[in-house]
């Protein structure tokens, strides 16, 4: 079974030192900005910033229903096949 994928939510700040910190941590993370790219991950970590700003920031890239469903879904990941 490989490592799953973190993404971090790539809207607002703070992106790359969330990413060098999985990284630390022998995760495997990539940033997520695109509906696309969160298909793409098992896992996600949002960092802290001002949720109205993040708010309208996931409404004008398209993310903010689908990361409603991946939150409801438990997470689970949609593009990758079972190891």
């Amino acid at each position: 079974m490989s490592n799953p994928v973190i993404g971090v939510l790539a809207l607002q700040g703070d992106v790359r030192e969330h990413l060098v910190a999985l990284a630390v941590a022998d995760a495997t993370a990539r940033p997520v900005r695109r509906p696309e790219e969160l298909a793409e991950v098992d896992g996600l970590v949002i960092p802290g910033g001002e949720s109205t700003t993040m708010s309208k920031l996931a409404v004008l890239f398209g993310m903010q229903e689908p990361l409603r469903e991946r939150i409801k879904d438990g997470m689970r990941s949609t593009a990758r096949a079972p190891d």
